[in-house]
């Protein structure tokens, strides 16, 4: 960085560099990865921030100081202890404000350079500018603001960007988690745990609606988070020579003009899921479902003391819920909310009072509250940003199983799948045969069996105890739409896989989805089957709990629409996971239900299920050792199994076959843990 090496350049008169002795982590063959950010009234924990970013490995902080009279202190403190080599600061003054006329986005933003956003994003393109000099030469740069940490994911900072960059990335958008604090502290990054997780990311299930209601009624605007849900980003520097990056969000750093190029080339990924990009606007992105994405985050901490929110409102003052001249509008929200509360008062100390009320009400947790929310999926606890602090040193996330992505390429070969196919078949316990499942008397007793199967074998099979009638009806509504089906295909991370491509796609079944198809709903032409589609959602839900306090720590997030399988005689699904590949997204298929149709079934027609348990080794190794064990396609019995690990296939079936499907999406429930 300039000031620090032989024969560099004098600084501009605004520009100030370090002169302590702490310099960054990173090595001269690293990716350099620095950050910009425009700070105000930074007295609280200025060097917990610049620490933490030291400890991660980033190259080199940009720092521009609004208004660097106030924050005369922090910044002699910052520079007396960081080196040159790690941090800059640019101040506020007629110098920089000239520079700013040289950028691409003066034009845009000239009128309105009284709005705090503005000189932001004015900032922002002025490092990114010099970020491209020898000088000050980096590879990456970030916004944050310095309520904001990044998170690196356990594989650390530079491998993950070395993965961005082996994979043609130049922009990457990274979901944003809230702070919750449960009292009130100036030194969050010391004191605050738990965080809220981005909406996108909680259960649709009842138990994740009950925790996403639990935060949106605790404010007038019925808002989960308080501040912004729609991340930060690092942006790829272009060569020297390049257009200049002129940013219009502080959120997206958008790369140079030439977008069909990069769309084209897939160079823009995020950790938001793919659902949640068409909301946003920003279908050219990529969804990424690898961990060494998925795990990076943003961990925001924007109200964690009543004193630090009064000096914000303070200094805002009655800001206009419209910027940039009308282009942009502050919807209702808690920033509003706070905004006029505090103008209610005149008073210091009265504003203070009410405003810490309002804060406590809308943001912070008891014991009791963190526990529920804890298990509601709509918190989680992170505390590697904490200890690292303390301790001095990058302290990894935990990383509490091996990397599902990486589990789920263990497909077993060719020679082993042909091995494994010699191994003994023997019939499969079904559980409940004598008094079925869906008995009110006996439904708690019967899941918490279930989840112990899944627990210690990754499957179970188990009776219905359903009206044979009923089961009749079923079989009957099924045929009916067998002229509605279509030749099963198989998705591999969202693309259709020809058969000759991959042996796990070679099936021979009919389907179709009930949803998709209008088939749902009372009036509709199969009720039987939307009435037990609807018992199976119904299990998953009343699973979900459970599921989460076993062993296997899953946490269902969403169903998928439930299936209609007709295997005609002759027709067999070759070995399979049901998820093998992650399902291209984030929430990949974790369990699937397969209830099956056919009264009165010969056993002499197939059609077995065959479901492989590995009694020595592990699905993928070449010496893998096991059983399968066989269920029988008849009418009343319902077989769970863990879609991510368990291998199954279909026998041929020599008559009609019909079964409903349902498989549900869902996380580990350590996922964003530390």
């Amino acid at each position: 960085m300039a000031g620090a090496r032989a024969g560099a350049p004098a600084p501009a008169p605004f520009l100030q560099r370090g002169s302590g002795k702490l310099g960054p982590l990173c090595g001269p063959s690293d990716i350099r990865v620095a950050l910009v950010s425009t700070l105000r009234d930074v007295e609280d924990q200025f060097l917990q921030w610049l620490e933490w970013f030291r400890l991660i490995g980033f190259a080199h902080l940009f720092l521009y100081f609004d208004d660097p009279d106030q924050d005369e202190a922090a910044i002699a403190a910052a520079r007396s202890t960081y080196s040159g080599e790690f941090v800059s600061f640019a101040l506020n003054s007629p110098e920089l404000r000239k520079e700013w006329m040289s950028l691409r986005s003066w034009e845009k933003f000239s009128p309105f350079t009284d709005d705090r956003m503005c000189r932001q994003l004015l900032n922002i393109a002025h490092a990114l500018k010099r970020a491209r000099e020898p000088d000050e030469a980096v590879d990456w740069m970030f916004h944050l603001d310095h309520d904001e940490l990044f998170l690196p994911p356990p594989h650390g900072l530079q491998a993950h960007f070395q993965h961005l960059e082996a994979g043609n990335c130049r922009l990457c958008l990274y979901q944003n988690f809230e702070a919750a604090p449960q009292s009130h502290t100036l030194t969050p990054f010391l004191d605050v745990s738990y965080f809220k997780v981005p909406s996108g990311r909680v259960s649709k299930t009842p138990l994740g609606a009950a925790g996403m209601e639990f935060w949106a009624q605790r404010t007038k605007a019925h808002n989960y988070f308080l501040y912004y849900d729609n991340g930060k980003s690092a942006v790829k520097i272009p060569a020297q020579g390049s257009e200049d990056i002129a940013p219009t969000s502080v959120h997206v750093l958008y790369p140079p003009n030439n977008f069909k190029e990069f769309i084209v080339g897939n160079m823009g990924w995020t950790t938001f899921a793919e659902h949640e990009l068409f909301e946003m606007n920003l279908t050219w992105m990529k969804a990424c479902h690898d961990e060494i994405v998925v795990g990076a985050k943003v961990l925001h901490y924007p109200a964690t003391h009543f004193e630090r929110l009064w000096r914000k409102y303070h200094h805002l003052g009655n800001f206009p819920a419209v910027r940039f001249g009308g282009e942009l509008v502050v919807p209702a929200s808690f920033h509003l909310e706070a905004r006029d509360e505090y103008l209610k008062y005149s008073d210091k100390t009265t504003q203070q009072e009410k405003l810490k009320e309002l804060l406590e009400r809308a943001a912070f947790l008891s014991d009791e509250e963190v526990q529920s929310q804890l298990e509601t999926g709509s918190v989680v606890s992170i505390d590697t940003v904490r200890e690292s602090l303390r301790q001095g040193v990058w302290i990894p996330p935990r990383q509490l199983r091996p990397s599902l992505f990486s589990l789920l390429q263990r497909r077993p070969s060719k020679e082993a799948m042909e091995r494994m196919q010699r191994m003994r078949r023997m019939p499969a316990e079904v559980l409940f045969e004598a008094v079925g499942l869906l008995k009110m008397e006996s439904l708690d007793q019967g899941l918490q069996k279930v989840v112990e199967q899944l627990e210690t074998r990754g499957w179970a099979a188990c009776h219905l105890g359903l009206h044979g009638k009923l089961m009749d009806r079923a079989r009957l509504e099924a045929s009916q739409l067998k002229p509605k089906m279509s030749k099963g295909a198989t998705v591999i991370e969202n693309r259709v896989v020809d058969p000759t491509e991959s042996p796990n796609a070679l099936r021979g079944d009919w389907t179709l989805f009930m949803q998709e198809q209008g088939l749902t709903g009372p009036k509709g032409p199969a009720p039987t089957l939307t009435m037990l589609e609807s018992a199976l959602t119904d299990l998953g839900m009343q699973l979900d709990p459970r599921l989460r306090r076993s062993r296997l720590q899953l946490r269902i997030t969403e169903r998928c629409d439930g299936m209609l399988a007709c295997y005609e005689e002759g027709g067999a699904y070759s070995a399979h996971l049901d998820n093998a590949d992650g399902d291209g997204r984030v929430d990949g298929r974790v369990l699937t239900m397969v209830m099956y149709l056919n009264q009165n079934w010969d056993r002499r027609a197939g059609g077995e299920l065959a479901i492989f348990e590995p009694e020595k080794g592990e699905l993928g190794d070449e010496q893998v050792e096991g059983k399968w064990y066989m269920v029988s396609p008849e009418a009343n019995t319902l077989v769970l199994l863990l879609a991510d690990r368990v291998l199954h296939e279909v026998r041929s079936a020599y008559a009609e076959r019909y079964a409903l499907s349902m498989w549900f999406c869902g996380q580990h429930a350590e996922y964003g843990g530390s």
